[in-house]
């Protein structure tokens, strides 16, 4: 019963959508692309037959792809399928048969059956009649384009049937590297009313079909009964399944790409935003990878002229060391939703005082917006500070606090301004500056003797002097992170003029003494409490102990 419409391996990828209209008779159906055979030589496209709901009778036949013909399809990896008006949209990645004379690669590609399909009369009786597939580009653009040839995942975002969003990756015997792109309806059927693409011979080359050699009606267009078509045109689309023109990415260029990275699974999400009366359209991708990790990368359009831009706005640890294979986003509870082989995961979409501690980045996350008079992050209300696109530079130069920082005359001083630098800004060039009296503004240049610089890109001033008061300034790039005000206490270091001044140091230093000796009662207490809790932990813990789910 479930054959053509499960793998017999649950680790192959396979994809199914159930189509209720449209359908030869308006009957109900299976979309199906999967192994049919236990030996996965027969990979197919597949509509289950199609049964009248009231009296059980079939009326009509299913259909398929071509049995074992590498045109119509090559060791596929299915990724996903859709009901798009008339068609049935399926993609997938494959052995290219145009490129087999130069070697082997994969393509990725978008294929379309006419859900009104029933076969041919004579010729394809049991395949489909309009069957066409075309490759799928998404690459980075240039004089010799880097391509990203293999689809890993594809979304649409549910209620619009306009566009369609994948990750893509690199082969995975070199060097790895992972692509968001995006491609529109009105692309894809325009690469299907191109020309189709043909081999003349086994050793020869690939190349367009003239238009004048295609038959009438044009082969995969869709028609009221199939079995009415010529035998020109079905032998012709048996022949010629390929469609020479790829699909072109939208705005010629990958929304995000990296390298060292293998995305598995990707959900979107679309949210308007208004700023002062104007609504901002932005699109949140969530891509998840092969080591539990979600990619969060916002996009928006300036000008329709310009094209769209986009950032890595977070990388979440969601699933360590687990490759995520599922993920779903749900507008009702404002929840992503992310599975690996042994643990499912919520995520809120809304993070903003959790996941951001300074105004610079939370201005750039779509959802959430800086409240200047309480320096915190709250979810997003008109009169919030906001800035996705980084077009004012200085929207957070107000919001940075000043902090002020009295030190002794010959200690080291840490100033920073992350406890831990967020991995998304790891890549930055973060500088320091130095506002002092004798010599004004000027960077900061790291030595071992007076200034290091800390894994956190923090700043380390070694034996502060009085020429080291002053105010330090931390940017990235053009934004100011934040700022000390430091002020070197040269007098401490001179011995006191009265008796009252000893007495009053004496004090401090006793008092500063009897804190640290609490401090480390407390410390030793939680020690040994952590300790016995390790120990108890051992005893009871059993080697076989299978751990729920998380």
């Amino acid at each position: 019963m479930g054959i053509a419409k499960c793998p017999y391996d649950p680790t192959d990828n396979s994809t199914a959508v159930w189509v209720e209209k449209g359908n030869p008779g308006d009957l109900p159906g299976l979309y199906s692309g999967t192994n049919a055979e236990f030996t996965k030589a027969d990979t197919v496209i597949f509509r289950t037959d199609l049964h009248n709901l009231t009296t059980g009778r079939k009326e009509y036949s299913f259909k398929r792809t071509l049995k074992y013909d590498s045109k119509w399809l090559d060791k596929p990896n299915f990724v996903g399928s859709f009901d798009i008006g008339e068609f049935v949209l399926f993609f997938f990645r494959e052995t290219a048969v145009e490129y087999i004379n130069c070697g082997k690669s994969v393509y990725s590609r978008v294929a379309r059956v006419c859900k009104k399909d029933t076969g041919g009369k004579n010729i394809l009786s049991q395949n489909w009649a309009t069957y066409l597939k075309a490759r799928l580009n998404c690459s980075i653009p240039g004089e010799f384009p880097f391509y990203f040839n293999e689809i890993q995942s594809i979304y649409k975002v549910p209620g619009d049937d306009t566009k369609f969003y994948g990750t893509f990756t690199t082969s995975t015997n070199g060097l790895m590297g992972s692509a968001i792109c995006s491609f529109t309806l009105p692309d894809i059927q325009a690469a299907f009313n191109g020309k189709f693409k043909e081999q003349a011979s086994s050793s020869s080359a690939w190349l367009p079909v003239l238009f004048s050699r295609v038959p009438e009606p044009r082969p995969g267009t869709c028609v009221n009964d199939t079995e009415t078509l010529p035998d020109t045109v079905l032998n012709f689309i048996r022949s010629h399944p390929l469609m020479d023109s790829a699909v072109m990415h939208e705005n010629e260029k990958p929304v995000f790409f990296k390298r060292d990275v293998f995305f598995t699974r990707l959900v979107v999400d679309k949210i308007r935003v208004d700023i002062g009366g104007a609504f901002i359209d932005y699109t949140v991708y969530y891509a998840g990878t092969n080591d539990g990790r979600v990619h969060k990368i916002v996009e928006w359009t300036k000008d329709s002229s310009e094209g769209s831009s986009s950032i890595l706005l977070d990388v979440f640890d969601v699933t360590p060391g687990e490759p995520i294979q599922v993920m779903a986003i749900s507008k009702e509870h404002k929840a992503l939703y992310v599975a690996s082989d042994h643990r499912v995961k919520q995520v809120d979409l809304v993070m903003c005082n959790r996941r951001y501690d300074n105004c610079l980045r939370c201005v750039h996350d779509p959802y959430c917006g800086w409240d200047k008079d309480t320096n915190v992050c709250k979810p997003y209300s008109p009169g919030l500070l906001q800035d996705v696109s980084n077009s004012t530079i200085d929207v957070c130069d107000s919001s940075v606090v000043k902090k002020k920082m009295i030190v002794t005359w010959g200690q080291s001083l840490h100033l920073g301004c992350f406890l831990k630098m967020p991995a998304v800004l790891a890549s930055q060039t973060i500088t320091w500056y130095h506002y002092s009296k004798e010599k004004g503004r000027y960077k900061i240049q790291y030595n071992p003797e007076k200034y290091i610089e800390t894994s956190e890109h923090g700043l380390v001033i070694i034996s502060v002097t009085e020429a080291d008061a002053g105010r330090y300034d931390c940017w990235m790039g053009a934004s100011l992170l934040c700022s000390y005000n430091v002020t070197v206490d040269a007098h401490r270091c001179s011995p006191p003029a009265k008796s009252n001044d000893y007495q009053k140091i004496y004090s401090d230093w006793c008092h500063e003494f009897e804190k640290y000796k609490s401090a480390m009662k407390t410390w030793e207490r939680k020690q040994a409490q952590c300790g016995s809790r390790q120990n108890t932990s051992n005893q009871n813990s059993h080697p076989n102990e299978i751990r729920p789910l998380v």
